[in-house]
């Protein structure tokens, strides 16, 4: 990491944060950006930032390795699991973006969103493709809205007791990055990463910290009395921030608007971190009520709350429309490794409890479909 510059603006002046985070798509001049930056600590009791600060970016180094240098320089404790949002001018640069999914990775205990005022190069394969990187490496990626702006223009900048006052087209610059952004991170991604994957879809009974849903997918197309494998992928929750749509839902919606046809015959197998909720259920088993021509099967590493009887009814409706739920073991783990997974060629590593917490969870499945 760089060792320049390591602590953090308090603050910075007025007319730097409306220069340099107007949300207008296209602007030149602005060839640096700023970071504004929040870290929480998780389950803290005060819910309040534990720190505040803000970093302008240079020509040698961009304001995000500048907070990366400063933040790992802390020697922080690894028990603790913090919450980093970024309020970035631009989004990260491909470079960048190289040394954040390295972070990601190398710190497990880090949660990062990075809520950005433009798209830089948007149009760019590589810019695009960063994008994408950075939302397969875990981090939530979003467009700056207006309480974001007024939480920075109150927390990062000497306001002098003035309001944030947004600019002429702030909504529809908004409107346009949003969709931009929308677009760019709808389709599936092809792998996720060996620290996302152990993380995500370890099959704990109690998996805490597991806020996210996360879906691996197989689709064939029915031939008379053969299957031709077609497309496969992965997608995770949050593709849209503001709908919060879980990774089911965002399938569907990428299913239904580019793939489904009334006269192919669809076989589609999901490999979930967790099991449908119960909203999740519901859409599905309407789905799948509409369309008799997609057969579904669905394994899952855990069972969301599977104590509670509306949960219980939402996989029996699955059932009921005909979908195949059943619980994730050790072949289906290792499926996923080799196929949704940039492994490096390493081995699946089964870790200490699969088989047990299998065999509890097949269990629990079993007793609820019944």
């Amino acid at each position: 990491m760089i060792g320049a510059i390591r602590n953090p603006m308090e603050r910075m002046y007025r007319r730097t944060f409306y220069y340099n985070f107007e949300n207008e798509p296209i602007l030149y001049g602005r060839r640096y950006t700023w970071l504004c930056y929040e870290v929480k600590i998780k389950k803290d009791p005060s819910k309040l930032p534990w720190d505040t600060g803000v970093f302008p970016g240079q020509p040698q180094y961009h304001a995000e390795m500048y907070f990366l240098s400063w933040f790992c320089g802390n020697q922080l404790p690894a028990y603790k699991h913090f919450q980093i949002t970024w309020f970035v001018s631009w989004n990260p640069c491909p470079d960048c973006v190289a040394k954040v999914t390295e972070f990601l990775a190398e710190h497990r205990n880090v949660t990062l969103t990075i809520s950005a005022a433009r798209l830089y190069y948007y149009w760019g394969k590589d810019w695009r493709r960063a994008l994408c990187r950075l939302h397969q490496a875990g981090a939530r990626v979003k467009i700056m809205d207006d309480e974001e702006f007024a939480y920075c223009w109150e927390n990062c900048v000497y306001n002098g007791g003035q309001p944030f006052m947004p600019w002429d087209k702030f909504d529809d610059n908004y409107a346009f990055l949003h969709l931009k952004l929308k677009e760019i991170l709808r389709n599936p991604m092809e792998a996720m990463y060996p620290h996302i994957f152990y993380f995500h879809f370890k099959n704990l009974r109690k998996a805490y910290g597991r806020n996210e849903s996360w879906l691996c997918f197989t689709m064939e197309i029915i031939k008379q009395c053969s299957t031709v494998s077609w497309k496969r992928g992965v997608f995770r929750n949050q593709v849209d921030p503001e709908s919060r749509c879980h990774a089911e839902r965002c399938f569907l919606s990428w299913f239904c608007e580019d793939i489904l046809s009334p006269n192919t015959d669809y076989q589609v197998t999901w490999y979930t971190s967790w099991s449908p909720c119960l909203d999740c259920a519901g859409e599905v088993a309407e789905f799948l009520a509409r369309h008799s021509n997609v057969k579904l099967t669905i394994y899952t590493a855990r069972l969301y709350y599977f104590w509670h009887t509306d949960y219980q009814q939402g996989l029996r409706s699955l059932s009921e429309e005909g979908a195949s739920v059943e619980i994730m073991g050790y072949e289906d783990f290792k499926c996923c490794w080799e196929n949704f997974v940039y492994n490096g060629d390493e081995p699946f590593k089964p870790w200490k409890g699969l088989k047990y917490n299998f065999l509890f969870l097949d269990s629990k499945l079993q007793e609820i479909l019944e």
